[in-house]
C-alpha cells in the first residue's frame, strides 16, 4: 500500500510533462530550420556534433533527477506489512429523544440541547470505547453506526433536532431494540446503551425489549432530562421565532413533565442505574465511571501501519541524475578527442 506524507508536492508532477514537451519542440524546431537551408543528407557531414550531441540525453537526466527529487519530497512510503492493533473498551450506544417534548426550556437552554451538551461530553471522555447514536421519536432511526470515529460521531450528534424524524412520539421499544440491532453481531457481551429521555413513552410495551436487552446482555442507563414542575412545549415557525405553545385536543396549553417511572424500570431491570440531569451533579461522568468498572472487552483493528520511508532513496536517485547530467559533455567529438 502506498502512502504520501506530503502528496501536495505532487503537484510539481505536472513540470516533467511540460518540460519534456518542451525539449522535444525545441529540437524538432532547431532540425526543421537546418532542414530549410542544407540538404537532409548533409546535414550529418557538416554538423556531426548536431547528430551525435548528449544534449537531449543531458536534458533527460535533469529531467529524471527532478522526477525522483519531487517523489522523495512528497513522501512517498511502502506499507510493509500489517500491524495488528488492539483496543480495549466496551460499544456504548446512545438513545437521544427527540420528541416535541425535548424543546421545553425547564432545562437550560432547552432539554434537547443539554442532552447533546452531555453527550459531547460523554464523547470527550471515552478511552478506546467505541460508540453509536440512536435518534428516536414515534420512529427510532440508527443516526450514527458504532464507531471509535469520535469526530465523525460528534458531527452526526449536531444534527439531531426535533424535526429529523417524521413520525412525532415516543416509542421505547423501538429505540431499544435499534440500539440492540446496531451492535456488531460476534459480540456477545460488553455493551451499554445510555438512553436519553424527558420520559413519555407513549407506547407502553417495552417488556419484550427490555427481556432482549437481558437476554443480550446488554446494560441500559437511562438520564432524565426535564423537571418533576415541568414546562410549555415551545412551537418555532419557519424563521425560528416563537410562534405558540403546543397544546392538547381542547386547546389547553401542554405542560410536560418529566416522568421517571419507566425510565427506572428499564434501567433496574437491565442492571444500569438511572439519573435525573440536574439533581445529580455530572451525571454522564456517573455513568460513564460505572461503565469502566465493567468487563471491557479487547477488539482488533488491522491496518499498514509499518510503512518504508523511500525519501532517502528517491533522493539519492535524484542526485545521481544529477550528477549525471552535469558530467556527460554535451558533444560526441569532445569524447573522441
Amino acid at each position: 500500500m502506498l502512502s504520501f506524507s506530503n502528496p501536495h508536492f505532487l503537484w510539481f508532477l505536472i513540470l516533467i510533462p511540460v518540460l519534456w514537451l518542451a525539449e522535444y519542440f525545441v529540437s524538432k524546431r532547431k532540425s526543421a530550420q537546418l532542414e530549410k537551408h542544407i540538404n537532409k543528407d548533409m546535414i550529418e557531414r557538416l554538423y556531426p556534433e548536431n547528430t551525435r550531441s548528449f544534449r537531449t540525453l543531458k536534458k533527460d537526466f535533469f529531467i529524471l533527477a527532478l522526477l525522483f527529487m519531487i517523489l522523495g519530497l512528497s513522501g512517498l512510503q511502502i506499507g510493509s506489512g500489517l500491524k495488528e492493533l488492539k483496543q480495549e473498551g466496551m460499544d456504548v450506544i446512545v438513545a437521544m429523544d427527540l420528541s416535541t417534548s425535548m424543546s421545553a426550556k425547564d432545562i437550560s437552554p432547552s432539554r434537547l440541547e443539554r442532552s447533546q451538551y452531555e453527550v459531547k461530553r460523554l464523547i470527550s471522555m471515552l478511552k478506546g470505547d467505541r460508540i453509536g447514536l440512536i435518534a428516536f421519536a414515534g420512529v427510532a432511526h440508527l443516526q450514527c453506526p458504532i464507531t471509535s470515529d469520535y469526530s465523525t460521531a460528534s458531527m452526526m450528534l449536531e444534527m439531531m433536532d426535533t424535526d429529523l424524524l417524521p413520525v412525532q412520539g415516543t416509542a421505547f421499544a423501538e429505540a431499544i431494540n435499534t440500539a440492540l440491532d446496531a451492535f456488531p453481531k460476534e459480540n456477545q457481551q460488553y455493551k451499554a446503551i445510555i438512553f436519553i429521555s424527558d420520559g413519555e413513552d407513549h407506547e407502553q410495551n417495552i417488556d419484550k425489549a427490555i427481556q432482549r436487552a437481558l437476554d443480550e446482555n446488554v446494560l441500559i442507563y437511562t438520564l432524565g432530562v426535564g423537571t418533576l414542575k415541568g414546562a410549555t412545549i415551545p412551537i418555532y415557525d419557519k424563521y425560528g421565532n416563537l410562534s405558540d405553545y403546543m397544546r392538547d385536543s381542547q386547546n389547553k396549553v401542554i405542560n410536560s413533565v418529566l416522568q421517571e417511572n419507566t425510565l427506572r424500570q428499564i434501567s433496574n431491570r437491565t442492571g444500569g442505574r438511572y439519573y435525573r440531569l440536574g439533581a445529580t451533579k455530572n451525571p454522564i461522568e456517573a455513568i460513564y465511571e460505572h461503565i469502566l468498572h465493567g468487563d471491557r472487552q479487547e477488539y482488533q483493528t488491522h491496518e499498514f501501519a509499518r510503512y518504508t520511508e523511500l525519501y532517502g532513496v528517491f533522493t539519492a536517485i535524484a542526485l545521481l541524475f544529477l550528477l549525471l547530467g552535469i558530467l556527460i559533455p554535451e558533444e560526441w567529438k569532445k569524447v573522441r578527442r
